[in-house]
C-alpha cells in the first residue's frame, strides 16, 4: 500500500511498483472515482463523510486482491487501521514541494475552505506527519532495499533419503528454504505428503519412476507460480549453442536445466547459456546449474538470475555435488548494501567456517577436494570475487610462504598475505609476550608465529621427546591428530589452543591430561586476522 502526503507521487510510482512486483496496481482514488461516477473533487465537497466511508469500505474490498494500492492523502491518518497486516510503505515529500505542488494543481478538493490555502497546507502538512510518525510505516528507500534484496531465486532444499519428513520440512521453512523437494527416486511411494506441506509448498520431482497418484495434489501454489517445471540433466558439458538446440522445441513455460561444470577454462559459457534462454523463455522461468566438485562458486553467481536456487540444508548430505548452504543464500539475501565482487573461503573442511559471520556478504563457503588446482580456480573466479580467504590445505599453494588472504588486483591479479601474523601477534600478547616460544606443530600457524620478532623452539611432533615442556607454548595440532605419547608439560605451563569450539573442548581436554594449563584464544586468533583481512578486501580493485 503506498500511503503518504496528498500530490507526494505514489500515482505517478504506482505502475513502477506494480511492475516490478508483478502485481495489479491499483488507484483507490480512481476507483473511486470510477464506482461512484462522479468528480472526487465535488463528492467530497459535498459529502466528506459518505467520500471517507466508501473510500474504507471499497479498500477493505480491495485489500483482497494481493495488488499494490495506491492510497488519498489522508488515508493513513484517518484509517490507518485498515492497514494492519498490510505493508504499508510512504512515499516522502518534502513540506516546500508540497506546497508548490498544491499551489498549482487546481483539481484537489480543499480541506479547510475555512481558513486561507496557505494556513491549509501548512496545518494539513503538519498534522498529518506527526500522524504518519506515530503510524511508523516503511520508507520508501527502505522498501526498495527490500525489494532488491528479496528479488532472488527461490531457495529449494531436497528431502535426504530416509529423514521424517514433516520435521524436516518445518526445520528448512524455519532456516530460510521457500520450497521442498521430493523426488520419486529418493523417497518410497508411500511417503505421506500432507503434514510436509502445511510447513512449505512441495516441488514433486518425477525421476525414471512416475509420480505416484497419492502424491497428487499437493503442489500448492504459495508464492512461487506453482505449475510444472520441465527439466533436462546433461551427462556432459554443452555450448551455448548446444544448450539453446536442445529446448528450442520444448514449449515448456519454466525450464531446469542441469550440466557439469567442465573444465575451468569454459566455464563462463553457463553465464551465456543462461542469458540465452532467460531471452527465450522470459525472467523467472529459467534455472541453470552447474554439478561437480568446483561447481559451488559458479552456482552460487548463477543463482543471481535463476528461478531456483537449490541447496543443501546442512552439510551432512547433498543432493548434487556443488549445492551450497542454505545458511549461506539466507545470509546474503539479507545483506542491506552493494559489494564490488563477492568474497568466499577455500578449503577442503569450511561446512563449519565462522568467516561468513565476521565478514561482508555475500560470502561463499567453498568446499574443494585436496587436489584442486586452486590458483586456476581463482583465476576463473576473478572477475566475479573481490577476495577469499584460504585455509588448509591450500595456504601454500600460491607462494613458496604460507598465504591465508587473497585480494583482487588490477595490477597483478591477486595479491597474497598472511594475516595469521596478526592472529599470532595476539596469541602472543595474550601469553604475556614470552622471549621464548614452544610451537607444536609445523603448518601455517607455526609460520606465522616465525613470522614475529621472537626466539622459537619449534617442536615438531617427532621432535617430542621424554622431557617435560616448560615456557609458553602455541599448539597447532586438530583435535583429529594424536598427540605423541611422551608429550607432558612442567607444572604451571600455559598452553595456547589455535582452535575454537568443540575442536577446541577436545584439544584442552588433551592438554590438561598431560599437565598443562589450556588457554582457548583460537577466537581471539581468528578475530584479530579476519579484522586484518577486512582492511585488505576493502582495498580490492573494483
Amino acid at each position: 500500500m503506498l500511503v503518504g502526503q496528498r500530490v507526494a507521487g505514489k500515482t505517478t510510482l504506482l505502475p513502477h511498483v506494480a511492475t516490478l512486483l508483478g502485481r495489479k496496481g491499483i488507484d483507490l482514488d480512481a476507483e473511486l472515482a470510477r464506482e461512484s461516477g462522479r468528480p472526487l473533487r465535488e463528492w467530497f465537497s459535498a459529502d466528506e463523510r459518505g467520500f471517507r466511508e466508501a473510500e474504507r469500505a471499497t479498500f477493505t474490498r480491495l485489500r483482497a486482491t494481493y495488488g499494490v494500492i495506491s492510497c488519498g492523502g489522508g488515508f493513513l491518518s484517518l484509517h490507518a487501521s485498515l492497514l494492519r497486516g498490510c505493508i504499508a510503505v510512504e512515499v516522502p515529500i518534502s513540506f516546500d514541494t508540497y506546497s508548490e505542488r498544491l499551489r498549482a494543481d487546481q483539481s484537489r478538493p480543499r480541506l479547510r475552505p475555512e481558513v486561507s490555502l496557505a494556513e491549509e497546507i501548512r496545518e494539513v502538512y503538519a498534522e498529518r506527519e506527526r500522524r504518519h510518525a506515530i503510524e511508523r510505516p516503511m520508507q520508501f528507500v527502505e522498501f526498495l532495499l527490500r525489494v532488491e534484496r528479496g528479488m532472488r531465486a527461490r531457495r529449494v532444499v531436497t528431502l535426504p533419503p530416509n529423514e521424517a519428513i514433516e520435521p524436516f520440512a518445518w526445520r528448512a521453512r524455519h532456516e530460510g528454504a521457500d520450497l521442498l523437494e521430493v523426488r520419486t527416486d529418493l523417497h518410497p511411494p508411500q511417503l505421506e505428503l500432507s503434514g510436509a506441506a502445511r510447513a512449505l509448498p512441495l516441488l514433486i520431482a518425477e525421476r525414471g519412476t512416475p509420480i505416484p497418484p497419492q502424491w497428487s495434489g499437493h503442489e500448492e501454489d504459495r508464492g512461487w507460480s506453482g505449475g510444472t517445471l520441465t527439466s533436462h540433466h546433461a551427462p556432459k558439458p554443452l555450448s551455448t549453442n548446444e544448450t539453446l538446440a536442445l529446448w528450442q522445441s520444448v514449449a515448456a513455460t519454466r525450464i531446469k536445466h542441469v550440466e557439469p561444470l567442465g573444465s575451468l577454462d569454459s566455464a563462463v559459457r553457463l553465464f551465456e547459456t543462461q542469458a540465452r534462454l532467460i531471452d527465450r523463455f522470459g525472467e523467472g522461468n529459467v534455472t541453470v546449474l552447474a554439478t561437480g566438485p568446483l561447481a559451488l562458486p559458479f552456482r552460487a553467481l548463477l543463482a543471481r538470475r535463476n528461478a531456483l536456487d537449490y541447496l543443501s540444508l546442512d552439510s551432512s548430505w547433498r543432493a548434487a555435488e556443488g549445492q551450497r548452504l542454505l545458511a549461506d543464500a539466507v545470509r546474503e539475501s539479507r545483506a542491506w548494501y552493494v559489494h564490488l565482487g563477492r568474497l568466499g573461503i577455500l578449503g577442503s573442511a569450511v561446512a563449519h567456517s565462522r568467516s561468513p559471520r565476521l565478514h561482508a556478504q555475500p560470502f561463499d563457503r567453498i568446499e574443494l577436494p585436496a587436489d584442486t588446482d586452486v590458483a586456476a580456480l581463482v583465476n576463473a573466479l576473478r572477475p566475479h570475487y573481490r577476495g577469499f580467504a584460504v585455509t588448509n590445505p591450500f595456504k601454500q599453494r600460491f607462494t613458496s610462504s604460507a598465504v591465508n588472504t587473497l585480494i583482487r588486483d588490477e595490477a597483478s591479479g591477486w595479491r597474497y598475505e598472511n594475516t595469521d601474523v596478526e592472529g599470532a601477534r595476539s596469541t602472543w600478547e595474550a601469553l604475556g609476550k614470552p622471549a621464548r616460544l614452544t610451537v607444536l606443530g609445523d603448518g601455517g600457524v607455526t609460520a606465522a608465529v616465525r613470522s614475529l620478532s621472537v626466539e622459537l623452539d619449534v617442536r615438531k611432533r617427532a621432535d617430542v621427546t621424554n622431557t617435560p615442556i616448560a615456557g609458553a607454548v602455541i599448539w597447532t595440532w586438530p583435535s583429529s591428530v594424536t598427540p605423541p605419547e611422551p608429550l607432558r608439560f612442567e607444572p604451571n605451563t600455559k598452553v595456547a589452543v589455535i582452535a575454537y569450539g568443540p575442536h577446541a573442548h577436545v584439544i584442552a581436554k588433551e592438554i590438561t591430561a598431560r599437565g598443562g594449563i589450556p588457554l582457548r584464544l583460537g577466537a581471539r586468533w581468528f578475530i584479530a586476522q579476519a579484522r586484518r583481512q577486512r582492511e585488505l578486501w576493502e582495498s580490492a580493485s573494483p
